[in-house]
């Protein structure tokens, strides 16, 4: 008999799913995402069904753990966010399907049907073999991996990441790395100099972190160490990032690790992400026709940055364009 799992924070919607599924599958829930990585350690599972926001971890944050310990587990995610981006971009992550709330039973059984379609199913007790990867335990200590090797200039814009992790409260850090393309890119745009006029050296450190809080931006680091020619502060470092992942992208790729007790100071103070983003991108001197403001119109600028940074710049009086056309440079 195959096997499903139900994760919901939700009393009705648990027990409505566990309605559904129990005759026909040997059906478990749980009522958060940590109650649901202890099952995994002892139960295999061929299907996780799991809301993306709960209290403490996160669907997307189970969504990695599962990837990486369990690779044979298809989950399905659901969630109250109606937004086909935000769908599609979970769907590249991993997951194997997307629900919106309120959902039709008939259509969660549908999708469970498929995604069972995949695999044999899979033995129902017994300690569950694991996978030797960063995440080996909810409980340990230790950031888990969320996501991987994600191809800013082809998959996903870095706001468009940083908008899914902050819908999904997650909270540990992303790295950006980058290459030789990259460096010789940015060289070639002559937008990455120093107050001396310089290429600017930090761009061939080729790696920086994003540190988040509840998906939140809290800090930016190019280098841990002052010490180091390629440190900057959080305020420098986060705009080099951004810098890079918008007027390069060639070559960026993004890691997304969870860690269940960041302590990580706050040294940035964010309250939307893609308005941080924006408005970094919005202040570069001499971006001309590129900026954000020709592509997505007056209005949407002003709702992510605010009516008086905006007033601070020309807005040219055109139709509205969806954020997303702009950062993932289709539009």
């Amino acid at each position: 008999m195959s096997s499903v799992l139900i994760v919901e924070d939700d009393v009705i919607v648990r027990e409505l799913l566990f309605e559904l599924f129990s005759e026909e599958h040997s059906c478990r829930t749980a009522e958060k995402a940590e109650h649901a990585l202890a099952l995994l350690d002892s139960v295999r599972f061929d299907v996780v069904v799991t809301d993306i926001s709960m209290p403490g971890m996160s669907g997307l944050e189970l969504l990695g753990h599962v990837r990486q310990r369990w690779p044979e587990t298809t989950v399905i995610i659901v969630s109250g966010i109606r937004d086909q981006e935000y769908a599609k971009g979970l769907v590249k992550m991993g997951a194997f399907d997307y629900l919106v709330k309120p959902f039709d039973l008939a259509e969660v059984k549908r999708s469970v049907a498929r995604a069972l379609e995949q695999h044999q199913p899979a033995v129902e007790e017994g300690p569950a073999e694991e996978v030797t990867t960063v995440a080996q335990s909810a409980n340990d200590g230790q950031p888990s991996e969320v996501f991987s090797s994600i191809q800013l200039d082809k998959v996903f814009s870095l706001c468009e990441l940083m908008e899914m992790v902050q819908r999904s409260r997650m909270s540990g850090y992303i790295q950006l790395r980058w290459n030789d393309a990259t460096i010789e890119e940015a060289r070639r745009t002559g937008r990455f100099q120093d107050a001396a006029g310089n290429f600017e050296e930090a761009v061939r450190y080729c790696s920086g972190y994003l540190y988040l809080h509840e998906g939140l931006l809290i800090d930016a680091t190019i280098s841990e160490q002052e010490a180091s020619p390629y440190w900057r502060d959080a305020e420098q470092s986060l705009t080099l990032l951004v810098r890079l992942a918008t007027w390069v992208g060639v070559g960026m790729r993004a890691w997304g690790f969870a860690a269940t007790d960041q302590s990580r100071p706050e040294r940035l103070s964010v309250a939307d992400n893609s308005g941080k983003l924006l408005s970094i991108i919005a202040g570069d001197e001499g971006s001309e026709d590129e900026t954000a403001f020709a592509l997505i119109g007056a209005e949407p600028v002003r709702e992510l940055i605010g009516a008086d940074a905006a007033s601070q710049v020309m807005v040219p009086d055109i139709a509205e364009v969806p954020l997303f056309k702009y950062w993932s440079k289709e539009g």
